[in-house]
């Protein structure tokens, strides 16, 4: 038979949750409804621990912001954080603080010019150990990859095609 009523107090459920990762008010909020905590009492605990510092969304979204400024695109680290439950003008603030527009260009250049070197060595790989992968020619497929992997970090879709555009005119251009 499983009781209705909690073990743990609200408190002791809320700080053993905080203890293991930080998350925004949203988060807490709802993880604590889910084990089955009143919401009066969720409440007065979020309140208390609000109080208390250990839960600042503003601070989280900051750090977020700035952990993921080197692998994802601008876009990619809003919806994440969006999703979060964090309020939209603390996104703003966060991102404003972290991204500019020349910087994630650089970022998207520099991931695509990695993997661009990376995918060339796997197509390599893939052909010596079957020939009939030869019928996708290799800048096609290099490129495709590329491409998929920079649209999933969130990037923009004319910045991605810039940036494989500039990657493939410079290969040419060293090729010739």
């Amino acid at each position: 038979m499983k009781s209705s009523k909690p073990c743990k107090s609200t408190m002791e459920a809320a700080l053993d949750l905080l203890s293991r990762r930080l998350l925004t008010h949203y988060e807490l909020e709802t993880r604590l409804l889910e084990k089955g905590y009143e919401s009066s009492e969720i409440k007065a605990v979020l309140e208390r621990i609000l109080e208390w510092g250990y839960v600042n969304d503003r601070e989280l979204a900051l750090m977020y912001s700035e952990s993921r400024l080197k692998r994802y695109s601008r876009r990619r680290v809003q919806q994440d954080m969006q999703n979060r439950g964090i309020e939209s003008e603390l996104i703003d603030q966060a991102l404003k603080a972290t991204y500019s527009s020349n910087d994630e260009y650089e970022q998207c250049m520099s991931l695509a010019e990695r993997w661009y070197t990376q995918e060339e060595k796997r197509w390599e790989l893939k052909c010596a150990k079957d020939n009939a992968k030869r019928t996708i020619p290799r800048e096609l497929w290099v490129r495709q990859k590329v491409t998929r992997k920079l649209v999933q970090r969130g990037y923009p879709s004319d910045m991605v095609r810039s940036v494989i555009n500039q990657i493939g005119n410079e290969r040419e251009d060293g090729s010739v």
